[in-house]
């Protein structure tokens, strides 16, 4: 497909910290495919953050949109066209944009690159002089390793990953032994949280679940809290009985290696969930309007399980025009089993 070996390539994925991470295995094949280019990733701060560590980058790129938001509108340009900059500096043999949104195609176009790769989009496909082949696959990782399959390289390594450094292993085994002592006893991490109402399950529920992993397992909880998630989580203490922990770190890293440490993490479909899959920990996904099809390619024996109601006419939407939402029809005993076969298990 490419007429030389590319010795500077850039990958990008700009936003959200799922997708980000679903793109860990592309990283990982271009890297055995080109051992000897230079690889950079470009993506926004907070989704750039948990590739920090990754072993096959050489470098990131961050486009730090919060705070260029906040600037008057000329500053604003000036911050893109310096961005424009520093990425025309590398003088990429190859751009694979795994994004393709107005902004990344805008870079891609500017970069001088030799090589576009990226999906025939409406609109912007012209951009892209190396068009992604997509597959039959409805897996949005599937979508991903497409790009490596278009030029040749084996996509099959499907495994996501996310690197932790030592010193976040050490802040997280030192934060979990002052939170719940030395003993054996499992400690399970919940994320009630999502990017939208429709995805979470109830507070209630939440509330149950953590109850009952507390007096079945002796289990010690450890509640995800992420930013502007202040009322959801008091809404779920409220239904506790039994000492839990709530961790607010706002350092990504810092929240995997604490994910890393679990026994089990049960989570909403959203970033959190994709992230303790990467570090190896037997993960619950709870699904409503979202298709676990297509957002939780893990394997169940490797300990992930999704979850979902078996409802034929869910409305699809982030913000649930039914009166009670798909996501709460999925039965607290059916969690609790799960919880149950994956820590017995001891996967």
């Amino acid at each position: 497909m490419l007429k030389e070996r590319p010795k500077r390539i850039l990958i990008t994925r700009l936003r959200f910290i799922g997708d980000v991470v679903l793109t860990t295995p592309v990283i990982r094949a271009i890297r055995r495919a080109y051992p000897q280019a230079e690889i950079i990733y470009l993506a926004e701060a907070e989704p750039a953050s948990i590739l920090e560590h990754d072993p096959d980058l050489n470098g990131i790129i961050v486009l730090d949109r919060d705070h260029i938001s906040t600037l008057p509108m000329g500053q604003q340009w000036r911050e893109f066209f310096h961005l424009f900059r520093r990425i025309r500096a590398y003088r990429f043999d190859l751009i694979i944009d795994l994004f393709c949104n107005p902004r990344s195609a805008l870079l891609t176009l500017l970069s001088g690159a030799r090589y576009r790769l990226g999906y025939d989009v409406r609109g912007r496909g012209w951009v892209y002089n190396l068009k992604i082949k997509r597959l039959a696959s409805i897996r949005v990782l599937d979508a991903y390793l497409d790009a490596v399959r278009t030029l040749g390289i084996s996509g099959e390594d499907d495994r996501t990953n996310i690197s932790i450094s030592c010193a976040e292993a050490t802040w997280a085994s030192t934060y979990l032994a002052d939170c719940f002592g030395s003993d054996d006893k499992p400690v399970i991490g919940i994320n009630p949280g999502a990017s939208w109402p429709a995805k979470m399950w109830g507070s209630d529920q939440f509330g149950d679940l953590i109850n009952r992993l507390v007096s079945g397992y002796g289990a010690h909880i450890l509640i995800i809290q992420g930013p502007g998630q202040e009322k959801i989580i008091e809404a779920v203490r409220g239904e506790i009985r039994h000492r839990h922990e709530i961790v607010k770190t706002t350092s990504l890293m810092r929240l995997a290696a604490l994910m890393h440490q679990c026994a089990l993490f049960i989570s909403n479909d959203c970033g959190p969930m994709h992230m303790a899959v990467a570090v190896g920990t037997p993960t619950i996904g709870l699904f409503g309007p979202s298709r676990a099809d297509i957002w939780f390619p893990y394997r169940q024996e490797e300990g992930h399980l999704p979850l979902r109601p078996d409802i034929k006419d869910c409305c699809g939407k982030d913000v649930c025009i039914q009166s009670l939402p798909c996501i709460r029809q999925i039965p607290v005993d059916d969690v609790f089993k799960a919880a149950g076969l994956l820590l017995s298990n001891g996967i």
